[in-house]
């Protein structure tokens, strides 16, 4: 057990440096690449935007697949995205090309992050515990650690080491997802039993409001995150520090996730959906706000009270609240409606808003999103909150 605990935190720190060099310097590399920040904006809006379609439908072929399992579909998308990543190391221009690549690049890994937390899910129903905010806790602190590392890298040589650092670390995670035992396979594989989007939402109406909310709240970290160098600079930092800043956000999700389990014995989900919520709003306006590099890093590191809190509690939410053959839709939902369509919001309007009105207009834009959020989320919440226990903690308990 604590051999197949290990593999899983193994599979969640390889894959999160590998998403950090697709997403987490984008800005950067497109930049490097001749780009603006309107340019980049509709590469990651767009990549945003057509991950709300390529995620489900990429779900949707473990069931019409009959042989295809979460590995194979794995491997078959890492070697989709090596392809394009090395075709980016070579091409400079046009520049129509790049943005397409990049697009194409950021849904496919997007696309990978619900069958991780499936991986985990049905590892629990055949009895195998395993700890997935330890797990993906791990992968922020991994993803913040290779933020410092390739920042430095970025500075001695230039931004296309973040293909190596790609390669590298996806290369080592399909190795260990490969040694993980098989489990149990909870997938339907029939296409009368297939969920759609449109049946969760009209399934689980609170599931899909706390989505909408969390949307805003990630359109607004989007655009934050997304030109944050752009932030960093403007308070007079560096690319050294916009590293230095990347690891207080991503470092300090760890924690929070790691203990969600143990949160989760004593509050129902939605209260610490709702706690999440509001740790949004001093999060993004403390960034907002910041008057100095230091309240900028302290802003930053509520990521783990926000972001963190949220990612892990609503991966046990979708297990414990959606049917068996709702689940896997159930997290792919949460990937459209943030890095999908939060995501686009975000980056899009984000970079319209800096190249035509100036960042602080961006930065106002962040804060309505969150206000904006945060009202949904609480009046959707405001009824459900209190103490209680997950339906599936005692099952766990006693294995």
């Amino acid at each position: 057990m604590k051999s197949l605990q290990m593999k899983y935190n193994f599979v969640h720190i390889l894959f999160w440096v590998s998403y950090l060099s697709i997403y987490g310097y984008i800005a950067i590399f497109l930049q490097y690449r001749g780009l603006s920040n309107t340019d980049i904006g509709i590469v990651s809006g767009g990549g945003a935007i057509f991950s709300i379609f390529f995620s489900p439908f990429i779900s949707s072929l473990l069931s019409k697949i009959p042989r295809l399992n979460i590995k194979n579909l794995i491997l078959i998308l890492y070697l989709l995205m090596f392809g394009m990543f090395i075709s980016l190391f070579f091409i400079t221009t046009p520049i129509w090309v790049i943005m397409l690549f990049y697009i194409l690049l950021l849904s496919t890994v997007v696309s990978i992050v619900p069958f991780l937390s499936m991986l985990c899910m049905n590892y629990l129903k055949d009895g195998q515990y395993i700890n997935f905010g330890l797990s993906r806790g791990l992968g922020s602190i991994a993803y913040a650690t290779g933020a410092i590392v390739i920042s430095q890298l970025i500075e001695l040589f230039n931004p296309t080491i973040i293909i190596f650092a790609h390669l590298i670390s996806s290369i080592a995670l399909l190795y260990m997802l490969f040694s993980m035992p098989d489990y149990q396979t909870h997938q339907q594989d029939t296409k009368e039993k297939q969920s759609t989007a449109f049946s969760i939402i009209q399934n689980y109406r609170t599931f899909f409001m706390i989505l909408v909310a969390f949307s805003l709240m990630i359109a607004a970290s989007t655009s934050l995150s997304t030109y944050l160098i752009n932030i960093v600079k403007n308070l007079g930092g560096s690319t050294s520090l916009y590293g230095v800043a990347v690891f207080c956000m991503a470092a300090s999700e760890m924690p929070l996730m790691s203990v969600t389990f143990r949160l989760l014995k004593k509050y129902r989900a939605e209260t610490l959906i709702l706690a999440s919520a509001g740790f949004y709003l001093i999060r993004n306006f403390m960034i907002c706000l910041a008057p100095s590099l230091p309240i900028l890093l302290i802003g930053m590191m509520f990521q783990g009270f926000s972001y963190g809190l949220f990612t892990a509690t609503i991966t046990y939410y979708v297990n414990d609240h959606l049917a068996e053959n709702d689940q896997m839709m159930g997290q792919t939902m949460i990937a459209m409606m943030s890095t999908g369509l939060g995501a686009a919001i975000g980056n899009i309007f984000g970079g319209i808003l800096q190249d035509t009105f100036g960042l602080n207009s961006m930065l106002i834009f962040v804060g309505i999103l969150t206000i904006l959020g945060f009202l949904i989320m609480f009046f959707t919440l405001k009824n459900k909150t209190g103490l209680s226990k997950r339906p599936l903690v005692e099952s766990y308990e006693k294995n």
